[in-house]
């Protein structure tokens, strides 16, 4: 079996960045191991945020069981974080019919502090 076991991420605040993840996104941080301050996203995943000015911004698409997608939907409205339906899309609103790598899904999509393009799915 194949699986991705990090990504490491341009960020040009480590500490806005962290603050983001962990308190938005709802991921762990796992601590600082030079040069890279360590997001937790699973058991087997890892964001490593690297602390040097952003090249291009990148998507990543994280699939969540139901009650994290809707409690991230929830820290999203609660914090006036603009998300939408659309991955350039800052509607409001969620796709009910979104195709991703296990098939279709509802799906929401937002931009970190660096303008990284990020995805929330549910597959039912």
């Amino acid at each position: 079996m194949t699986n991705l076991d990090h990504v490491i991420i341009r960020v040009t605040n480590a500490s806005i960045s962290v603050k983001f993840y962990v308190d938005i996104v709802g991921f762990s941080h796992d601590g600082r191991t030079p040069p890279f301050d360590i997001i937790r996203v699973s058991d087997t995943l890892t964001l490593d945020l690297l602390l040097e000015s952003p090249k291009d911004p990148i998507h990543l698409a994280f699939s969540f069981d139901k009650y994290t997608f809707d409690d991230l939907h929830h820290r999203l409205l609660s914090n006036n974080v603009p998300f939408g339906s659309g991955v350039f899309e800052r509607n409001g609103l969620i796709d009910e019919n979104s195709d991703g790598a296990c098939g279709r899904a509802k799906a929401f999509y937002f931009y970190d502090p660096d303008g990284h393009n990020l995805e929330a799915r549910l597959y039912d």
